[in-house]
């Protein structure tokens, strides 16, 4: 359990959270039911942060289970879930910015994933987002992100399973016949202020 606070830049005091302050630091758990977080991380002007093999839960106010904004960040076989904020939240960064998760989840949250910003980059490999309040991602100005793998799965969310929004390019790296997203109460895409969602085969 993280018992600590982090204070964002509008001084607003964000509990259960850990601010990582240095860079070149990996987090091994023993795996997503074994190894479970109660509590999130914030990762600003870092890199080559990398978690493996667990759960993380914020269940605070606005909680996150990952927030990040200028890093470079790898995700193996973790689950986001349960945070009353976003799963996973970037901010729009002013330096590059880089997320590549692998057989991720992003559940049970506001959001499963929230990515903004023209210099960010996110790739999903063999990701689910499923069951969350409103979309299982949301992508905006001008974010770049990327979804590769058969078992990529966007799924049961009550909005729309991608949003993207003003210029963000969503590209889904599946062929036309995958069943990339069901059962999004809303819609399984949503495009508005030139934000796109692209399927292409590799």
């Amino acid at each position: 359990q993280i018992t600590s606070n982090w204070t964002d830049a509008d001084g607003v005091e964000i509990e259960t959270t850990l601010a990582i302050t240095r860079s070149n630091i990996t987090f091994v758990g023993t795996g997503k039911d074994t190894t479970k977080i109660l509590g999130g991380f914030v990762i600003r002007d870092l890199e080559n942060i990398t978690f493996k093999n667990m759960t993380l839960t914020n269940t605070s106010d606005d909680g996150n289970g990952i927030r990040m904004r200028n890093a470079k960040v790898e995700l193996f076989d973790v689950a986001l879930k349960g945070c009353n904020g976003d799963a996973l939240y970037i901010t729009d960064p002013t330096s590059e910015t880089i997320l590549v998760a692998t057989r991720c989840e992003f559940a049970n949250s506001n959001c499963g994933a929230i990515i903004n910003g023209s210099l960010t980059s996110a790739t999903f490999k063999n990701c689910v987002f499923h069951d969350n309040e409103y979309d299982g991602m949301y992508a905006s100005d001008q974010a770049t992100v990327h979804l590769h793998g058969e078992a990529t799965a966007i799924h049961s969310n009550k909005r729309y399973g991608i949003f993207a929004h003003t210029s963000a390019k969503v590209i889904i790296h599946l062929p036309s016949h995958h069943n990339t997203f069901y059962n999004n109460r809303t819609a399984d895409r949503k495009t508005l202020a030139g934000g796109t969602i692209t399927s292409v085969e590799d």
